[in-house]
């Protein structure tokens, strides 16, 4: 087991319900699944902006029936892309966002959704996208296995939104509860994931939250190399890396509390190599 440390590191105002974070030129980016903004927060000034990603929907706190569910985040050039979760037909939803030129644009991925469930044999209450990174010219999107069959797995769709793989992944229980992927990001050829343990066999109600694990994944054999619980209380949501040396990698995690909270602690994961 590797040494790891686990510690608040800053706490956001004026977002709750975390979902996805990106650190990129020393700005991090921030999606709530109960919000359609994009936040960008600037640690040293304290400084939080805002951009609308969906129209007629300014509220900061949008029900749990009608919200997009932005749920995975990644970045390809210098452009972002937010994924919704897929979880219900409301929540099909792609935003990209164009850094320099602060464009908004929305894409539909109803189809392609339909298809990776059909074309692999995900149910739909099975299908519940939570991570996403670009590789090359594909997108890969972790599935939550916190549905009824508790499918973990990776699609892999082309940069047109076609389905192009499927790599089931078992992972083990904590506390007696499935482990779920919850997000991913690639470092140095390899895949570093997080997973939470939630007890409820539904990819739309959360359950009493059993914690979270680390894991690394190498992408060319689909196995499955290392796996740690960092935390028997938290779920964890959003990772992205912060700084990377020799000795350690440090990520940023955020967390979702399944409440009305105003607030995001973001947490700081050190790994030592």
């Amino acid at each position: 087991m590797k040494e790891f440390m686990l510690e608040v590191l800053f706490t956001i105002q004026g977002i709750g319900a975390a979902s996805g974070l990106l650190y990129h030129n020393e700005q991090l980016f921030v999606i709530s699944d109960n919000s359609n903004y994009l936040y960008n927060f600037q640690r040293d000034t304290q400084q939080l902006d805002k951009k609308l990603l969906i129209e007629d929907s300014v509220h900061t706190r949008i029900p749990k029936d009608k919200k997009a569910d932005l749920e995975a985040i990644t970045q390809f050039n210098e452009t972002l892309y937010l994924f919704g979760s897929g979880s219900t037909e409301k929540r099909n939803l792609l935003v990209t966002y164009t850094l320099a030129e602060e464009q908004v644009e929305r894409i539909d991925l109803t189809e392609t959704y339909h298809s990776l469930q059909t074309k692999y044999g995900v149910a739909p209450g099975d299908f519940n996208i939570e991570g996403a990174l670009a590789m090359n010219d594909e997108f890969w999107l972790f599935n939550r296995g916190n549905g009824p069959r508790q499918k973990n797995g990776i699609f892999v769709i082309s940069r047109s939104f076609t389905p192009k793989a499927y790599y089931p992944i078992e992972l083990p229980k904590l506390h007696q509860v499935p482990l779920g992927f919850t997000d991913a990001t690639l470092i140095d050829g390899k895949i570093y994931f997080i997973a939470a343990a939630e007890d409820s066999r539904s990819n739309y109600l959360d359950g009493e939250v059993k914690g979270t694990v680390w894991g690394v994944i190498d992408p060319r054999t689909k196995a499955l190399e290392s796996l740690q619980t960092i935390s028997e209380t938290h779920k964890f949501e959003g990772m992205t890396c912060y700084k990377e040396s020799k000795n350690k990698l440090d990520f940023l995690l955020c967390e979702d509390q399944d409440g009305d909270l105003d607030s995001s602690n973001i947490y700081q994961l050190t790994i030592f190599r």
